[in-house]
């Protein structure tokens, strides 16, 4: 699927969503809360940077079909700066390995467009989360038991 089709298919998800007719499960593994020494350090540019991950896995069963989409930002931080990477992937069932190399395959050329739709749909999700678990379950997993 290209980028436009994921994002048309992400609009018919998220609007059937918001009508109360798609349950989705999120896992989520980051680096974000972790203390600054025990995260990774990247020099570049002769600039010690710290580096943060974070991998969101997005599944539900939509028309019929499974769905499974992983989202992965790569967040390198020095002082007030900031650089990000957003990748995502449509990996098939059964590969669903918080691994960049491992879901390389898979990846969807993502433009600033369908990397913004895919963050409204987590945070869409969250929201749901927080309002109706039912309909949206959650794990979040250790990066540091990994």
């Amino acid at each position: 699927m290209n980028a436009k089709g994921l994002m048309n298919y992400l609009d018919e998800m998220m609007k059937e969503t918001k009508r109360g007719h798609q349950n989705w499960s999120m896992q989520i593994e980051t680096t974000d809360d972790l203390d600054a020494s025990l995260k990774e350090k990247l020099t570049q540019d002769g600039v010690e940077w710290l580096v943060d991950e974070c991998f969101v896995e997005y599944s539900c069963t939509f028309k019929g079909q499974d769905f499974c989409m992983i989202s992965y930002e790569h967040v390198l931080t020095h002082e007030s700066q900031t650089r990000m990477t957003c990748l995502i992937f449509l990996p098939p069932l059964g590969v669903r390995f918080f691994d960049v190399a491992e879901l390389a395959p898979y990846a969807v050329t993502a433009d600033a467009r369908l990397t913004g739709k895919v963050h409204m749909l987590f945070e869409m999700l969250l929201s749901l989360y927080r309002t109706d678990p039912a309909r949206c379950r959650l794990q979040v997993i250790d990066p540091l038991k990994n």
